[in-house]
């Protein structure tokens, strides 16, 4: 018997649109992420993209208009009521004109761009209230954000009210998950959990060979992995974003006085090599064995991966992590916070260590122990090829499918 949405009995894989706010350099938007998502469901089933991207004149002038001086000249633009209500109709009117986007069974945003009169799931890595309990309440994260605590609230209940209209929220972690049903309150039947794939390609021919077999397809062959053998000196910092507000969030400041203390007193010989903002963040320029790159894109980072012994990225905010998965995918070891997501990607003693706070000896500490276990190293290398057949975009594109066609089943 079919459903209300065109899903047969049989389960035939929905026909989909796909919703997200794209940025001036469409791929780039949420660090790749809606790019590949998108590539890979249209590998795996009839996927119309009806996003949104701002034209200049337009984008020019919510900036202008939403101007503020807040410690330096910044736009909250992206975060008003005239950006989303120019968004929320451009969807409205594509699903309406765009005769693809009129077959689609269901739309998939990314994030909450608005709540849609067709079914609609949304794929998220953090709410409002998540990101408030991390903060410390709703003041903190405003001042983080560099909005109004008004501001907060009101896109609070939107995306609440979202939540509520959508027939599926897709978590990007387990982390995520619970926060949804235990702080949201969100029916834990309307929970999923797919976990990101990663934005670099894919590690080895090992790790091709191992999503064969799992059924995935598309992971791109790469240089054989690399034995990290002693002496290990070489740290990797990523901290994509463009901010010093952002290098902050990343733990940079943390690494670079771990990396002080590490000097002084355990290895004058180790180095660090930070990826991330276009201009060196912080006052002065970068200290003795810090090799600054700015900010690169997601392939530029495949050979940084290989080139170094330890990814150091304390995250204070870090809803989900790829970065780490990128990194494990090519037998990187890494350090992570015991916070958010990244407990799931980051295992003590085996794939790194976790920090639990902001000190820079028990950073140092975990660097220097991790540095030294050949058991780690040993381990990180032999799960490589398993790391990146799992966090692929074309498992997530599967997986995302199977919930979408599984819930539209279940409305018939």
């Amino acid at each position: 018997m079919g459903s209300k949405c065109g899903i047969s009995a049989a389960e035939a894989r929905p026909r989909l649109g796909f919703a997200c706010q794209w940025e001036e350099i469409p791929e780039r938007t949420w660090s790749y992420t809606p790019w590949n998502l998108r590539a890979a469901l249209r590998s795996v089933t009839d996927t119309t993209d009806i996003g949104v991207q701002i034209p200049p004149l337009p984008r020019t002038a919510l900036k202008a208009i939403h101007t503020r001086y807040h410690g330096g000249l910044t736009t909250t633009w992206s975060s008003s009521p005239l950006t989303e209500a120019y968004v929320a109709r451009a969807l409205r009117r594509e699903l309406t004109r765009n005769p693809a986007a009129r077959r689609c069974d269901a739309v998939l945003t990314m994030y909450e761009p608005a709540a849609l009169p067709v079914p609609f799931f949304v794929y998220s890595d953090i709410s409002f209230d998540a990101s408030i309990s991390a903060a410390g309440s709703a003041e903190a994260y405003a001042a983080m954000r560099r909005i109004s605590p008004s501001t907060v609230a009101r896109r609070r209940e939107r995306q609440l009210s979202i939540y509520e209209r959508a027939s599926g929220i897709i978590a990007m972690s387990h982390w995520f998950a619970r926060s949804l049903v235990e702080q949201t309150s969100v029916p834990e039947e309307k929970v999923h959990v797919v976990h990101a794939g990663i934005n670099v390609r894919n590690g080895g021919q090992r790790g091709s060979d191992v999503a064969a077999a799992n059924g995935v397809t598309g992971t791109q062959p790469y240089p054989p992995l690399r034995e990290r053998l002693g002496p290990r000196r070489r740290l990797l910092f990523i901290g994509r974003g463009f901010s010093a507000a952002d290098f902050y969030g990343k733990g940079g400041d943390l690494v670079l006085a771990a990396l002080a203390v590490l000097r002084r007193t355990h290895d004058a010989g180790i180095t660090l090599t930070v990826v991330g903002p276009a201009s060196w963040p912080l006052p002065g320029t970068p200290p003795e064995g810090v090799r600054f790159l700015g900010t690169l894109a997601p392939n530029d980072l495949a050979a940084l991966y290989d080139s170094h012994d330890l990814l150091v990225v304390p995250s204070r905010h870090e809803a989900f992590g790829i970065v780490f998965a990128e990194a494990l995918a090519r037998g990187l070891p890494c350090i992570a916070r015991d916070a958010f997501a990244m407990p799931e990607i980051v295992t003590p003693g085996v794939s790194g260590a976790l920090v639990a706070g902001d000190d820079e000896h028990e950073l140092a500490a975990a660097v220097a122990a991790t540095l030294a276990n050949d058991a780690i190293y040993e381990a990180c290398y032999d799960r490589a090829p398993e790391i990146a057949a799992y966090f692929s975009w074309e498992r997530a594109a599967q997986a995302t499918i199977q919930i979408i066609t599984q819930a539209l089943g279940s409305t018939a």
